[in-house]
C-alpha cells in the first residue's frame, strides 16, 4: 500500500517533556507523518516522541527560523505541513477543519490561518492577545520560514507563502509556561535576543513608553482585564518582557558605540 503524502506534521523540541505529549496527541489522528526535530533533549522528549510514533531527527540549535525552516523541508514530498511548537496543541474543531482543508482546499490556497490562544494555570485567557492568527498549515512548496535578525535569530519568527491564505475554525491551545516563574524567565530570555538582534536603535522615549503601550494594549485594548488576575499578570509580563529588552538593547547600543570608538 502507498504511504499517504497528504499531511505531515512538523514540530520542533527541546525539553518538552510537558507539552509535548498532548501536542502529539492532538494532531496523530490526522497527519499522516509526525517528524520532529529535536535540539538535545535531556528530559526524555525525544524518547516519548518516538514511542509515540513520531520520526525524530538531533539537530543542533539554529535558531527558530532555520529549525523551522530545516523541519518544514524534511516534509516537502507532502502536499500540506502543519507547522507547529511543542507546547501547542489542536482543539477537536481545528483538528477536523485541518483534516478538510487538506482534502478539499483549492488550489490556489497556499496556507491557512489558525488562532492561537493562551492556556495558563489551568484556565483560559479569552481575551489577552486575542484574536493571534498564525499561518500554519501550508503548502511546503510554497512557503518560507522568515524572522528578525540575521538567520531570524531575533524571533518573532512566522511563514509566508506564495498563493492565497484561508482561516480555518478551531483553536490552537498555547500551554507554553508551567508557572509565572518560568513565564518571566522566558521573557527574558526572549527580550535578551530580540534586542542583540532589533536593528531599531534604542531611544529614551522607546525604553519609557514601549513597556507602557505593550501593557494599555494588551489590559484595555485587548481588554486582558476580563480574564482576571491571570489576565493581569500576564499584560505585567508582556509589559516586563519589553521593558529587558529595551533596557537591554540601550546598553548593547551603548557597547556596540564604544567598540566603534
Amino acid at each position: 500500500m502507498t504511504e499517504s503524502k497528504k499531511l505531515a506534521v512538523a514540530i520542533t523540541t527541546r525539553n518538552n517533556l510537558r507539552t509535548i505529549r498532548e501536542c502529539l496527541q492532538s494532531v496523530k489522528d490526522i497527519a499522516d507523518r509526525i517528524f520532529v526535530v529535536d535540539s538535545g533533549s535531556t528530559d526524555g522528549t525525544a524518547e516519548l516522541c518516538r514511542q509515540m510514533g513520531a520520526d525524530v531527527v538531533y539537530r543542533e540549535w539554529q535558531g527558530p527560523v532555520a529549525q523551522k525552516q530545516y523541519a518544514m523541508d524534511q516534509c516537502a514530498g507532502y502536499d500540506w505541513v502543519l507547522n507547529l511548537d511543542s507546547d501547542e496543541m489542536l482543539d477537536a474543531e481545528l483538528a477536523a477543519a485541518v483534516r478538510g482543508a487538506v482534502l478539499d482546499a483549492r488550489l490556489e490556497i497556499a496556507g491557512f490561518l489558525i488562532n492561537r490562544k493562551i492556556w495558563f494555570r489551568g484556565q483560559w485567557l479569552h481575551h489577552v492577545f486575542q484574536p493571534e492568527l498564525r499561518l500554519r498549515l501550508v503548502r511546503p512548496k510554497r512557503a518560507t520560514v522568515y524572522g528578525i535578525g540575521p538567520q531570524g535569530k531575533g524571533g518573532h519568527d512566522g511563514v509566508k507563502v506564495d498563493g492565497e491564505v484561508a482561516r480555518l475554525p478551531g483553536t490552537c491551545k498555547h500551554d507554553s509556561w508551567a508557572d509565572a516563574t518560568e513565564m518571566m524567565r522566558r521573557y527574558v530570555e526572549l527580550g535578551a535576543r530580540a534586542a542583540q538582534y532589533d536593528p531599531r536603535r534604542s531611544t529614551i522615549v522607546r525604553l519609557l513608553l514601549s513597556p507602557l503601550n505593550a501593557f494599555l494594549k494588551q489590559y484595555f485594548l485587548k481588554q486582558g482585564f476580563r480574564d482576571g488576575r491571570l489576565g493581569l499578570l500576564m499584560c505585567l509580563g508582556i509589559a516586563y518582557g519589553n521593558a529587558i529588552k529595551q533596557i537591554l538593547k540601550m546598553a548593547w547600543d551603548i557597547e556596540q558605540s564604544k567598540s566603534r570608538t
